[in-house]
């Protein structure tokens, strides 16, 4: 006796719920994706305003001489503009930080990015010894809308030790 084989094939009914399925999660799936994109390029912001920081304190922490050994007053750099002078918008830059206006400050921070970033950067300082102060910051339009997301580090002087701010100052940091 033959036995008959049957074929099984999938109906038009069910692919039409696997496609249907596949489409909900690629709904799902690609905001998700941006929104994980967007929050890996913040943390080149988060880095860098890191190292500023760290170089911060470390300068006003070593002792500077003019030619005749007379030490200067303890003080953080000279401010620094917004290096590069535009943001890039949602892709990346390459900006040579010795170049740049300000070097003077960024060299003093032993501050520089080789590689392509999304941020352009600012120092601001004032004062000196005990009423010291600075702020460095991060500027990045992630997806070219012109909002920026913006980053902050503060630090003050408080009995010649730096204070500095709890944490960063968000503003709007996925746009």
């Amino acid at each position: 006796m033959l036995q008959q084989q049957t074929r099984r094939a999938f109906t038009l009914i069910e692919l039409m719920i696997v496609v249907a399925i596949l489409g909900i999660l690629a709904a799902v799936a690609i905001p998700a994706f941006m929104k994980y994109i967007k929050r890996a390029k913040t943390s080149e912001a988060t880095t860098n305003l890191r190292r500023l920081f760290d170089s911060s304190v470390s300068y006003f922490s070593t002792e500077f001489h003019d030619q005749n050994g007379i030490a200067f007053a303890q003080r953080f750099p000279v401010s620094a503009p917004f290096t590069p002078a535009t943001v890039a918008g949602s892709t990346r830059t390459i900006t040579d930080f010795n170049i740049e206006a300000g070097s003077l400050t960024w060299t003093a921070l032993n501050f520089g990015i080789a590689d392509p970033h999304y941020y352009s950067y600012q120092y601001d300082s004032t004062g000196g010894t005990n009423d010291a102060q600075f702020t460095a910051s991060a500027f990045g339009d992630l997806d070219g809308d012109s909002l920026l997301s913006t980053f902050c580090r503060f630090a003050t002087i408080q009995s010649m030790e730096v204070r500095g701010s709890e944490g960063l100052y968000v503003q709007s940091d996925l746009e």
